[in-house]
């Protein structure tokens, strides 16, 4: 039986999640559809947008994100508290971001205007608005809804354009979040659309790899989200480490039993506490029985008996990628 989300999303604490939302239709979110000959490749770069401006607008911190052709992936921290600490222009000026319209055309700057003085003046609706911005849920649904509307009305349908709600893996250990981010930022070579992370389009391994050759970055600077949050959840980790493990992980998938263990990606694995014989199997089927969560072993317990349960969907897929 399914565990209901309000036990596995934290409302009061932060938390790393994995999300993911498939699009419902036969017809595709984004790319080529085969039967129609249509392409809407278009969306995906409307999707790549919306998720960074949203994560800019909510307590969001985007890690790793993939844009495919029926569905998409997120990994990402959402800090409920974060917004505790904005003034309340922040949370009104933020809101309207979040719904934009009619008011956002320079010729309704003074009703604009208005209508965020109105906000800041109901302190009810700003704390209202205040503890959605800290939500998973609302960030997911504004990014969703919005893209459903927009593709119905292009195809000239209606009806529902999602398959069902998002799904959102928690994931509780550092590990788990640099695993599922190899996981998400590989998906288009493991789906054998592309051989070379620099031609994963829509994909946040693709934007770190373009910041490093225009110098925004650099590759031993911590690994930071790749939107504007200044969370410093991974900055034990270096960008370096994480593009090696995924460049190598992407060549081992290409080329199986042919990409050599450079030593300093054995050392990650060490160091991250990843069963190395196992790391290639488990990143291809990482969300295959779609486990309710990740982390260690002992992690899982300790959730697991929070929750109050015997047992929590994922402990298989844990005994195979951790080393102990």
């Amino acid at each position: 039986m399914p565990i209901p989300r309000k036990y596995l999303v934290d409302k009061d604490s932060a938390g790393f999640y994995h999300c993911i939302s498939r699009c419902v239709r036969r017809a595709y979110l984004c790319g080529e559809d085969a039967e129609t000959g249509n392409n809407y490749d278009h969306r995906k770069a409307w999707l790549e947008k919306r998720m960074l401006e949203l994560s800019n607008i909510f307590a969001v911190s985007l890690y790793a994100y993939a844009v495919m052709d029926n569905h998409y992936h997120l990994v990402l921290k959402i800090d409920p508290k974060a917004s505790l600490a904005w003034t309340d222009e922040q949370v009104a000026e933020r809101w309207l971001l979040a719904y934009p319209g009619r008011l956002d055309k320079p010729e309704n700057n003074k009703l604009r205007e208005l209508k965020k003085q109105a906000i800041i003046a109901d302190k009810t609706k700003l704390t209202k608005y205040r503890k959605r911005l800290g939500k998973l849920s609302w960030f997911m649904t504004r990014l969703n809804e919005p893209l459903a509307k927009q593709s119905n009305l292009e195809d000239c349908i209606k009806g529902r354009f999602w398959e069902s709600r998002y799904q959102s893996i928690p994931l509780l250990d550092e590990t788990s979040v640099l695993a599922c981010m190899a996981y998400v930022d590989l998906n288009p070579i493991r789906a054998g659309i592309t051989q070379e992370l620099e031609a994963s389009l829509h994909t946040s391994i693709k934007k770190r790899i373009d910041k490093l050759r225009t110098s925004v970055i650099q590759m031993n600077e911590a690994l930071t989200p790749v939107n504007q949050s200044a969370d410093e959840s991974l900055y034990s980790f270096n960008l370096n480490d994480y593009l090696a493990l995924v460049e190598w992980t992407g060549r081992a998938i290409v080329h199986p039993n042919k990409a050599t263990i450079p030593p300093h990606v054995t050392s990650t694995f060490h160091r991250l506490n990843l069963r190395q014989s196992n790391w290639l199997d488990q990143i291809q089927r990482l969300n295959q029985g779609q486990p309710t969560m990740m982390g260690s072993i002992e992690k899982l317990r300790e959730k697991a008996k929070a929750i109050k349960k015997n047992w929590i969907k994922g402990m298989g897929q844990a005994k195979l990628l951790y080393q102990s």
